[in-house]
């Protein structure tokens, strides 16, 4: 069972690659907005209800504003970051089989088994490898040909590896 995908590190790519993280990989990051937004309200009510003191409850309101604008932001600030440190038109062939997944670009090629990848998360839109280096390897689903291969090697891989998590089963 072998497919291919290829990869285009353009904003396109980093934007679904950090939609799936935020929704299956983050920890805390995925509850930044309504954590910044109950800051936000808690500062109003204090600074409301409590009237003596109500530099406390505008202090926790400008920190509420500001957790929230960041929280708003970041996904901006990331895939622009991402884009920056990547070369224009950089981009990968990567050749996919059950056993082992071999990349080439213009730098050139190597080949990771599938038995090197110690946590395979599978997302909404794509798919996490994570190697023992740690480093994540994110394949979106509608990068790989031919389409109807992309679920039977995901859950070939799966069934190999004890670390896999299927969509939405935790964080």
């Amino acid at each position: 069972m072998n497919a291919t995908s290829h990869l285009v590190f353009d904003r396109a790519y980093y934007e679904v690659n950090y939609d799936d993280w935020l929704a299956h990989r983050s920890k805390l990051r995925r509850f930044a907005i309504p954590m910044a937004s109950a800051l936000l309200l808690f500062g109003i009510v204090m600074a409301v209800l409590y009237r003596q003191q109500w530099l406390v409850g505008v202090v926790f309101a400008l920190l509420g504003t500001y957790e929230l604008a960041e929280a708003i932001t970041h996904k901006s600030r990331w895939v622009n970051a991402r884009l920056k440190t990547t070369r224009p038109e950089k981009s990968v062939d990567i050749r996919l089989s059950e056993s082992e997944m071999t990349t080439t670009s213009t730098n050139g090629t190597s080949t990771i088994k599938m038995s090197a990848i110690d946590e395979i998360i599978a997302a909404t839109n794509g798919v996490f490898l994570i190697p023992e280096t740690g480093v994540s390897i994110y394949i979106p689903q509608a990068t790989v040909d031919p389409s109807d291969m992309y679920l039977p090697l995901i859950q070939s891989w799966i069934a190999t590896n004890t670390s896999a998590r299927q969509p939405g089963s935790g964080e």
